[in-house]
């Protein structure tokens, strides 16, 4: 199924036609159509689906090669990696990458909480709940071959998980929380905010992430809001900094042009 729209949406889109299938591209993998192993279409084929040029499809191409998620074989193609087989990092340069990239691996023991919004307070404020409004609350552990790496709650108003299907939990094994809310709820995420610090592991995440109590973890707090500022998801993540690290690619938005003679 061609997911992107050709050359009459690029022109409406400011994102360059090399990013846009750069992402469509991304998507496929997280999403399992290109599984580990599996070879990338031809640059022809490529070409054929998406309508631009070849010079646009290698830059797309070498966004994924950049990042980790495939590997150019000469006389071969191009093929799909396991992104935790080759680094433990993880690389944010957009609001995809923060969605489909944040965290990989399998996901084990998902829960959802029905919870009054006035018995969490402070987080009901982050997501602009109403008094007597109710909150969801999600909770999972992510874990790679080498055990279990973060711990996530992730919590939305109660309004949206009303929404979601009964096979919610198997959905989230290949999708995102938010590309879940977006799905059913008729939002779009458009920006994402993360706070990252670190907290001693309590004995619940201690025995969930298999590490003594008072451990140093990675804590990451992340909303997400739609265009017009309305918190859609709140989530706070603790992960073990030996199976987990986070980096941030920026680039600066324009060359720098230098004064005149």
């Amino acid at each position: 199924m061609n997911d992107f729209q050709g050359n009459g949406a690029i022109t409406r889109d400011p994102t360059p036609a090399y990013y846009r299938i750069f992402q469509t591209l991304q998507r496929r993998i997280a999403g399992g159509s290109y599984p580990v192993g599996a070879q990338l279409p031809t640059e022809d084929l490529l070409l054929r689906e998406f309508g631009v040029s070849r010079h646009t499809v290698r830059a797309a191409v070498h966004q994924l090669v950049s990042r980790g998620l495939v590997r150019r074989q000469a006389g071969k193609g191009t093929f799909v990696l396991d992104p935790e087989a080759e680094s433990p990092h993880w690389v944010a340069q957009s609001l995809e990458d923060m969605v489909d990239r944040g965290f990989r691996g399998r996901m084990e023991d998902p829960t959802l909480d029905l919870l009054p919004a006035d018995s969490h307070p402070e987080i009901a404020g982050k997501l602009q709940l109403a008094p007597g409004s109710r909150l969801a609350r999600f909770g999972w552990l992510r874990a790679s071959e080498a055990g279990p790496y973060a711990y996530a709650r992730i919590y939305i108003a109660g309004a949206f998980a009303d929404r979601f299907p009964e096979d919610w939990a198997e959905q989230l094994r290949s999708n995102r929380l938010l590309h879940l809310v977006e799905r059913y709820c008729g939002v779009t995420g458009y920006r994402a905010r993360q706070v990252s610090s670190a907290e001693a592991a309590d004995a619940d995440l201690a025995r969930r992430l298999q590490v003594p109590v008072g451990t140093a973890l990675l804590r990451l707090e992340r909303t997400y809001f739609a265009r017009n500022g309305d918190a859609l998801e709140y989530a706070c993540i603790h992960g073990r900094p030996d199976r987990y690290q986070q980096t941030v690619e920026v680039f600066r938005a324009a060359p720098r042009i230098p004064d005149g003679d």
